[in-house]
């Protein structure tokens, strides 16, 4: 046998196995392709088995409003009133228990204001307010610090008291607002109440650096909110607490 037929012979084998080869290449990469592409049979697909949810946590019952006992729904303008009310019985209760003989003295420390004229404060800045809202509200007669008795004062606190529950009043019927004072109705009657509470505690504090506190029970029914505002109903009359509520 010559040499090239030697060397065709030879090359055919190698030529066979390279073309068996890409055939699987081929067929491997078609086997590929299937597997990636979903399936498009119309076979439904085999249930697997589900996993069970987990137990729902139990929800607890939405909180059911107070019952208010067969209780009419409060007056809100009328409450602002009566707490105005409440603040100036608080100032008689402490007048009819402080003692007289404080009520012109200086106290030894400092240069402020004898309990006579705090309390004349109090009247007379009711009064500046009461001019401030102009004529539609009349003030009463301010007071002279100098020499208001107690029972003078008693009275002029009353008045002006009255005075300022006319203008809480006006205001509520006129939607809240109060002429020269923001924001409205409810701020005006809290810085009142606080402006007032404030020098009722300095009248407290003299008291008991001039000697004459009042007696422990007395200083805690001047918190004693409640039997204050009772009085404060009973002083408008036998009907005022039918009428409140």
């Amino acid at each position: 046998m010559s040499k090239s037929s030697s060397k065709k012979s030879q090359s055919k084998p190698s030529a066979r196995a390279g073309a068996d080869e890409t055939s699987k290449a081929a067929a491997g990469g078609k086997r590929k392709r299937a597997a990636a592409e979903p399936q498009t049979t119309d076979e439904a697909p085999k249930s697997r088995k589900s996993t069970p949810a987990p137990p729902s946590m139990p929800v607890a019952p939405s909180a059911k409003p107070p019952k208010g006992r067969g209780k009419q729904p409060v007056d809100l303008g009328e409450a602002l009133v009566h707490a105005f009310e409440t603040s100036e019985r608080i100032h008689q209760y402490l007048l009819e228990h402080l003692d007289p003989e404080i009520w012109s003295l200086e106290a030894p420390v400092g240069k402020g204001r004898v309990i006579r004229g705090v309390f004349a404060h109090i009247h007379n800045v009711r009064c500046l307010w009461l001019e401030r809202r102009g004529e539609s509200f009349e003030a009463p007669a301010k007071v002279d610090r100098e020499s208001v008795t107690q029972d003078e004062l008693r009275a002029a606190l009353r008045a002006s008291s009255a005075a300022v529950v006319e203008l809480i009043r006006a205001s509520l019927a006129a939607g809240g607002h109060v002429p020269d004072f923001k924001p409205d109705i409810v701020g005006f009657v809290a810085y009142a109440i606080a402006h007032e509470a404030h020098h009722r505690g300095q009248i407290c504090m003299l008291a008991r650096i001039l000697g004459k506190p009042l007696p422990q029970n007395q200083g805690y029914e001047l918190w004693n909110w409640r039997k204050r505002a009772d009085e404060a109903l009973e002083a408008r009359g036998p009907n005022a607490a039918t009428e409140a509520g």
